[in-house]
């Protein structure tokens, strides 16, 4: 049997060919797995990322038309997966150092009381976060992942949420309180 050309098989997957839609996986994940990989640098994302690329595919088979070479098309997919990737990637970090900074956090500053317990590294702080995010009441969580992690505006939120943007400020005050607290009450100091 001949080698199909791309758009080919994409015509017989759209008619429910699953050996022609696996095809274009096969031909395809390797490279795909090496762009993905150059730009998140990290194995486990880049498999992620390869998977993703295939279910979009699969999931708009209908919509594609032919219109330039497949590769590029479904390099586009990948490119733009692994761009958000990176993007969401970064907002978590920054609300990370946001956190840091806004606490004036500083990981090497020594510890007199023995009983206090300093992370020695931001990785262990961001760990702590993350996990004193879950034990914040549903509304705070949310809140503080809207306008930390996603960066929307007091606005934005208050469209998100249904609410006027005064209760946005005093929400997010006392979620950023809450938080604080729980930190604080697994020993780390806060100052």
């Amino acid at each position: 049997m001949r080698s199909l050309e791309d758009w080919e098989l994409v015509a017989l997957a759209k008619q429910g060919n699953y050996e022609a839609f696996d095809s274009l996986v096969q031909r395809y994940k390797s490279p795909i797995y090496t762009l993905c990989l150059y730009l998140t640098r990290n194995v486990q994302n880049a498999e992620d990322l390869v998977q993703e690329t295939f279910i979009r595919l699969y999931k708009n088979l209908h919509t594609i038309e032919p219109k330039a070479q497949f590769k590029t098309f479904i390099f586009s997919i990948a490119r733009n997966l692994a761009l958000n990737q990176i993007r969401n990637e970064r907002r978590k970090r920054n609300f990370l150092t946001r956190l840091l900074n806004f606490w004036n956090y500083n990981h090497k500053e020594p510890v007199n009381n023995m009983e206090v317990w300093a992370p020695q590294e931001k990785e262990e702080f961001a760990t702590i976060i993350q996990q004193s995010m879950l034990e914040l009441t549903p509304e705070h969580r949310e809140i503080l992942l809207l306008r930390e992690m996603q960066g929307l505006d007091y606005e934005s939120i208050a469209k998100v949420l249904g609410c006027q943007i005064g209760t946005v400020r005093s929400r997010l005050a006392r979620a950023r309180a809450q938080l604080r607290k729980v930190i604080t009450e697994k020993g780390i100091t806060i100052k």
